[in-house]
């Protein structure tokens, strides 16, 4: 799923080594299996068509990771996968969802302000963000210009 959802970045000018043959490891993966706060999106016929990783952190759920297989792009699985997240992060007693994305392309950060995300400025982004974002500058993300934290409060 990882593999074939960024082949999307393909499109995108500054962005195509994430559509390399890269996923996350095992142990990244499991630490939001651990907790519960891990997803999966499957077909009828249980085929598996996409995924959300989080992490609870503080106040918020942090989401790291959603991908959707490229065959089903664009039909709702990623927004039934956050409105699952939401639902666990409310149950949890959590006052938001967080995450890290970039703002220029259109199926990261429009697509969440779609579903009640805001921008935040680096002022906003507190300690815990704002070394999240400095830890994937650090890792040579591209186009860090690009890079923004993102929140959705939960009343």
């Amino acid at each position: 799923m990882e593999i074939s959802a960024s082949r999307a970045f393909l499109e995108i000018e500054g962005l195509k080594t994430f559509a390399d043959d890269s996923c996350a490891t095992e142990k990244q993966h499991m630490s939001a299996i651990e907790p519960g706060t891990s997803w999966t999106a499957e077909t009828d016929d249980g085929q598996q068509i996409g995924f959300l990783a989080a992490i609870p952190e503080d106040t918020a759920l942090h989401i790291y990771e959603i991908s959707v297989h490229s065959d089903c792009q664009k039909k709702g699985v990623g927004k039934a996968l956050m409105e699952r997240a939401e639902a666990h992060a409310r149950a949890l007693g959590l006052s938001e969802m967080t995450l890290t994305t970039f703002r220029h392309v259109p199926w990261n950060a429009p697509f969440y302000e779609r579903l009640g995300f805001q921008v935040l400025n680096l002022e906003e982004c507190g300690t815990r963000l704002g070394g999240i974002l400095a830890e994937e500058l650090g890792r040579g993300l591209p186009m860090p210009e690009q890079r923004c934290a993102m929140r959705k409060t939960l009343t």
